[in-house]
């Protein structure tokens, strides 16, 4: 079974024009929301038998988890810990926030609960960008939040930012970065800004981000702040994630590791017993049948050594016998092997001890090295 667990909290007070993520702006449901989710979370099968049972990571995230009453969230997580075999004291159990939602209050009940790791929807520390991205908080308010999250004691702060937004320079960027290492964030997310289908971004700007100019100046700004970040001591040990030593995501990491995670709550996904389910994106179908799910793949064997290939190359660490042989087993079977020789050949990686990493080229065009696994 599975060893780490997402709970996935659709509720935001209003819904960002850039977001393609499940997520609603609706107050009326959350009593019935979460009985639901408690519900499909007490009814998940065990087995006791197996050592994998012990669950590593608990990810609460969105949504705006900080939007609920602190006491719903309470509610969500007691469920988690009394049905699944978790060490308080060990696992990594993580809430998403946003700066305008989280109060000194929610904050503390937070870790009274048991969360050790918050990840603050910081976006950018610039009046004007928060602005452009429809966001409901401005720089003073993050800064607040984030000295709110340390007075409540959390230790394990990661913010995230948006790159690559219209008017946004590189500079901006690592001021940001700058400012949230000296607010006390051990972990810097940094998002490319995407127009995903159906948004108001997509209504707004189209396909102008497709153009090349803006494109190398968002590239710039990555390995801008890439650099910057890892000369902090903020080592990039995925595409999109930066820590010091030590506060690495253990949850977002097992994802890129392939292995299996119970996904709880509408909109959310899991990776149970080789088979990936989902939830529908419906809050009132979610509340009548909470552990409904839909079976979306089931991998076999060789499957789910290519999606490993392909997922570790987000890494810093990059895809190896070394790792293939602690997570399957066995060597790099030898078609993976010809398609790494070709990554390789194509300059989008480098050859490293047993294997192959993205190359700083490969870092700007990493979807065409995924997709030579597809």
């Amino acid at each position: 079974m599975g060893r780490h667990i997402y709970v996935h909290i659709p509720f935001c007070e209003a819904k960002c024009p850039y977001c393609s993520f499940f997520s609603v702006a609706d107050k009326d449901h959350y009593g019935e929301y979460f009985d639901a989710l408690k519900k499909e979370i007490e009814s998940a099968p065990l087995n006791s038998a197996d050592d994998h049972d012990e669950i590593d990571t608990v990810y609460f995230g969105g949504g705006t988890p900080s939007v609920p009453d602190s006491d719903h969230i309470k509610g969500a997580l007691k469920a988690v810990l009394d049905h699944f075999n978790i060490d308080p004291g060990n696992a990594e159990i993580t809430i998403e926030a946003n700066p305008h939602s989280l109060t000194a209050d929610k904050a503390g009940a937070y870790i009274a609960m048991g969360f050790n790791r918050i990840s603050m929807g910081i976006q950018s520390l610039h009046d004007d960008t928060l602005k452009l991205l429809g966001r409901l908080h401005n720089r003073e308010g993050a800064l607040g939040a984030l000295k709110i999250a340390r007075e409540a004691g959390f230790e394990n702060i990661s913010g995230d930012l948006i790159i690559g937004v219209p008017g946004q320079t590189t500079e901006e960027v690592i001021e940001d970065a700058q400012t949230l290492i000296d607010c006390g964030c051990r972990h810097i997310s940094s998002y490319s800004l995407s127009i995903e289908e159906g948004t108001p971004f997509e209504r707004r700007y189209g396909k102008s981000l497709d153009d090349p100019d803006i494109q190398e100046a968002e590239r710039a700004m990555y390995h801008g702040l890439r650099d910057f970040l890892n000369r902090n001591g903020f080592v990039p040990y995925e595409i999109s994630n930066s820590s010091l030593k030590g506060f690495e995501s253990r949850h977002n990491s097992a994802y890129w590791r392939a292995v299996e995670y119970y996904g709880f709550g509408a909109g959310s996904h899991g990776y149970i017993g080789g088979q990936r389910y989902g939830h529908e994106c419906d809050i009132r179908k979610y509340i009548k049948a909470p552990d409904q799910t839909i079976v979306e793949e089931v991998l076999t064997e060789s499957d789910k050594m290519t999606e490993y290939a392909m997922l570790m190359l987000r890494t810093s660490s990059g895809l190896t016998d070394e790792g293939f042989i602690k997570r399957f087993g066995r060597t790099i079977p030898e078609d993976i092997r010809k398609i790494m020789k070709i990554l390789v050949d194509r300059k989008l990686c480098d050859s490293i001890d047993s294997g192959i990493r993205l190359s700083r080229y490969g870092l700007d065009y990493a979807n065409e090295a995924f997709m030579e696994f597809l």
